[in-house]
């Protein structure tokens, strides 16, 4: 009783620490992943995502962006992740391009009331353009018979007294059929409606993905999943080709 009154505290404190400050970071990269709101104590994953997308007009070399993490399940309702950030854009060097320290609060029990709720929060350094910002929203996931659907709605803002004014909103859904757990067919997409009061498609993107999940023994798990993304409005890459490995061990 006392661990979930402190874990409550924590998520009210972090949400309003996080709401009182100050946008936007850019597009949805060809690294940008899809969080769910389950947390597994005591758990470590190392992760690897990344992929290429090619914007209309452009040929030959494709922009490329990578992310390598480490996480740990802190608290039953609490996993923490730090990760780095590569980039290499045509005609330049790899380089990095920025950190990461993510938080994914697990909110409700899975499966116990009609959907599934997290929080995700991040403070992120762009050292790019040595800017720092961070970012908050809820996690939300919900089964219907065998389809699982999670949906990010996350909202961004800057940190520095410099920063661009206003605050950026994102989102990034998924949806799968599941049946045999190596192989399991979805769609995945990603998107922005820009900064708040100034609303509009900003970018959006969807495609066909699968996710799979591979059981190695002694607590260990390999989960991977991939997507090809196409551009729907203006402000979007043709084509984005996305994929995520993780490996999970106790």
């Amino acid at each position: 009783m006392i661990r979930n009154r402190l874990l409550i505290r924590c998520h009210r404190a972090l949400a309003l620490l996080l709401l009182a400050c100050v946008p936007a970071l850019t597009q949805a990269g060809p690294a940008s992943k899809v969080y769910t709101p389950q947390v597994s104590y005591g758990e470590w994953e190392l992760e690897l995502r990344g992929g290429a997308q090619q914007w209309p007009g452009q040929s030959g070399d494709r922009a490329q962006q990578y992310v390598t993490d480490i996480g740990y399940g802190i608290a039953p309702r609490w996993f923490t992740e730090l990760a780095v950030f590569y980039a290499k854009m045509p005609g330049n060097a790899a380089r990095i391009e920025g950190y990461e320290w993510e938080n994914v609060f697990q909110l409700t029990e899975i499966g116990e009331y009609w959907m599934d709720v997290g929080l995700f929060a991040e403070i992120a350094h762009d050292r790019i353009e040595k800017k720092n910002y961070i970012e908050l929203g809820p996690m939300l996931q919900k089964e219907f018979g065998r389809a699982l659907v999670n949906l990010n709605l996350l909202f961004t803002r800057g940190l520095a007294s410099d920063r661009e004014p206003g605050t950026e909103f994102e989102y990034a859904w998924q949806w799968k059929w599941r049946g045999n757990a190596l192989f399991e067919p979805g769609l995945q997409g990603f998107g922005s409606f820009g900064r708040i009061g100034y609303l509009h498609a900003a970018e959006n993107k969807l495609g066909p993905a699968f996710f799979g999940r591979a059981a190695l023994g002694a607590g260990r798990t390999l989960k991977y999943d991939a997507a090809l993304l196409f551009g729907t409005v203006n402000g979007s890459p043709d084509r984005t080709l996305r994929f995520q490995l993780e490996y999970e061990f106790f």
